[in-house]
């Protein structure tokens, strides 16, 4: 019954939290099934991550030391060995751990040019296998400090820290960890992370929070960094056993840490009715639990406000703890149910404070609706009719380009009283048969002194409907996002006439109308005619014309008889390498390219040059005899 209302809840409804309080916890319930899922793998590392993230959630192991025995590993990879050797150690499989596995971590821890990250798996293999502290701790100290001057990352600084955590050199990283946590990158002012994202962010956060515990010392993170911290991790969504186990480590170190961050949340329905009352809400620590030492009387509800007025309805009512439910309160707000709207509860646990947006989902009934179709100018009085929900018009009326159509109506709730609503509009639309299902119009109630009225010039919408007149259909509709009934309401129908520019309902609309659709007229292309030639004998002059100078020439040669000799060989070299030149610049033009022609030329234009001279020179020889 509610799915549309809730749907316009649900921006409305979301928790408008301070920055000290948590909107949501990490999903233990999800995370737990991706690490069952994890058991079943042959991989070594996805067994190792689900087995750790079992640990860290207290769940018992399940028995694990065949598919360990089983699983596939390189024995000279540090990091495979490290991952089996501490799955054995967590799932009590020791027995499985034999000698060959021992050269690769003690190798590591004879290299020169080992890396920190390879430093941590060697140890942390050898611990698991009952070996023990390897370094000496003041000069392995010295060496991981020199390393760590190298290459400062944040993740170098978590295999430290970690490395301390085992040898007993806490007091050096509590002396650091207030620098390296100031280094946490911040994103959108409400989410702080290390470069590296989650491994590195669980692996810093879960040493510090264990070595500060061992020094019995407060926690080095204040209040604005563990609720940003949290937010991270809130929002980071993982789906394999390692991110599973990452963030499980990360969220226990916030959530034990002192104090731990609050999240303050609806839960279920975020409404209440007529019928029911009360709303839950859930109060627990990063990981799904109960506060520590947060009383049941320290959960109140200080105020709650009508926000569409600003006025305050409820003061300072305790909510109730739900029996056998230590984590969820219940508010009863029975003295607000009969005042439909939204609401903004300021709830308070203990020091925390949440504000919260709630709605109150009431029945609307519309009253008597009066629909009038008069002049225009207002020359005379409109006709009224009236009809009562959910009825329809006992006939169908009519109005012309010239007219108006009227509607008033008021909307009262279940005790008759006036209200508002977000939505109240009227839609019309034609009603023949083959009219576009987009050919409507909506035009939005105005409220007037606990009325609503719409007023529709019929020559003014005729352009909104494509000027088809005809009859249309009327239909109120009403809504709100704290109703709970929204009201669609068909009033009737009405037949619009738009005068001399108008169209019949259903028919092809004639001219340009804007926004109609469907084929328009065919466009046929007509090529422009061949234009006529001219005649044969205009065609042939021009034809003899062109060809005169030719035929001159060859006249006064037969006339001269110049006496043809063979040309010398410049001559005939020349004229050839002139004519390979006229050619390529028609090749240019067809084909070539300017470079590939610069290629061609450049020999030919060689070869013209020398056979030319060659040739002038021959013929001014020749000249000079002849004298």
């Amino acid at each position: 019954m509610y799915i549309r209302v809730l749907c316009l809840l649900f921006l409305s409804s979301v928790a408008l939290s301070e920055a000290n309080v948590l909107q949501s916890t990490v999903n233990i319930k999800k995370l737990q099934g991706i690490l069952e899922e994890g058991l079943k793998s042959k991989d070594v590392s996805t067994l190792y991550f689900a087995i750790k993230g079992y640990k860290l959630l207290n769940a018992t192991i399940p028995d694990v030391c065949e598919d360990l025995k089983n699983a596939k590993y390189d024995k000279t990879n540090v990091e495979h060995v490290f991952y089996f050797t501490n799955a054995a150690a967590l799932s009590n499989c020791r027995n499985i751990l034999k000698p060959d596995v021992l050269p690769t971590p003690t190798q590591t821890l004879d290299k020169k040019d080992a890396t920190l990250q390879e430093l941590y798996y060697a140890v942390f293999s050898l611990k698991a296998m009952g070996k023990g502290s390897i370094y000496d701790k003041e000069d392995a100290l010295k060496n991981l400090i020199q390393l760590l001057k190298k290459d400062d990352s944040p993740a170098n600084y978590g295999y430290v820290f970690a490395l301390c955590e085992h040898m007993g050199c806490g007091a050096w990283t509590s002396s650091h960890a207030d620098g390296v946590l100031l280094a946490a990158d911040e994103s959108d002012s409400r989410a702080l992370h290390f470069d590296g994202g989650l491994p590195v962010t669980a692996l810093l956060l879960g040493t510090i929070s264990r070595t500060y515990k061992s020094l019995k010392k407060p926690s080095p993170l204040n209040e604005v960094q563990r609720y940003k911290f949290a937010n991270y991790i809130t929002g980071r969504s993982v789906s394999t056993p390692r991110g599973a186990a990452l963030l499980l480590e990360a969220a226990n170190a916030l959530a034990n840490d002192e104090p731990s961050p609050i999240s303050i949340t609806i839960k279920g329905k975020k409404y209440i009715t007529f019928e029911s009352d009360s709303v839950e809400f859930s109060i627990t620590d990063l990981i799904g639990r109960p506060v520590r030492g947060l009383k049941p009387e320290e959960v109140v509800a200080q105020s709650a406000t009508r926000l569409a007025d600003d006025v305050v309805v409820l003061s300072k009512q305790p909510l109730t703890q739900k029996p056998n439910d230590p984590t969820t309160y219940v508010l009863n707000l029975s003295k607000i149910k009969a005042q439909y709207g939204l609401y903004k509860i300021s709830l308070s646990a203990g020091s925390k404070t949440a504000n919260i947006n709630i709605a109150v989902l009431g029945e609307i009934q519309v009253g008597s609706l009066e629909v009038g179709v008069g002049d225009v100018d207002g020359t005379t009085s409109p006709k009224i009719t009236t009809i009562t929900y959910p009825n329809k018009l006992s006939e169908t009326l009519q109005a012309d380009h010239l007219q108006k159509l009227s509607l008033k109506f008021s909307v009262r709730d279940k005790i008759n009283k006036p209200v508002s609503v977000q939505q109240a509009f009227v839609r019309v639309a034609p009603v023949a048969a083959g009219a576009p299902d987009t050919l409507e119009a909506i035009y939005v109630a105005e409220p007037s002194a606990n009325t609503y009225r719409v007023e529709l010039n019929v020559g003014a919408i005729a352009k909104h409907l494509n000027y088809a007149s005809g009859a249309h259909s009327l239909t109120l509709y009403l809504g709100d996002s704290a109703v709970s009934n929204p009201i669609a309401w068909e009033l009737g129908e009405i037949i619009f006439n738009f005068g001399r520019d108008a169209n019949a309902v259903g028919l092809p609309v004639r001219g340009a109308v804007a926004g109609v659709r469907g084929p328009l007229p065919e466009i046929a292309h007509q090529f422009r005619a061949k234009e006529a030639r001219p005649p044969r004998a205009v065609s042939d002059v021009c034809a003899c014309a062109c060809a005169a100078p030719l035929l001159l020439l060859l006249a006064l040669w037969a006339r001269l008889r110049p006496r043809l000799a063979a040309p010398p060989p410049s001559a005939l070299l020349f004229h050839l390498a002139l004519a390979g030149s006229l050619g390529l610049y028609v090749m240019f033009w067809l084909r070539l390219t300017m470079f590939e022609t610069l290629r061609y030329l450049a020999p030919l234009a060689l070869l013209t040059f020398l056979s030319g001279h060659r040739l002038l020179r021959r013929l001014a020889q020749d000249k000079a005899q002849a004298r």
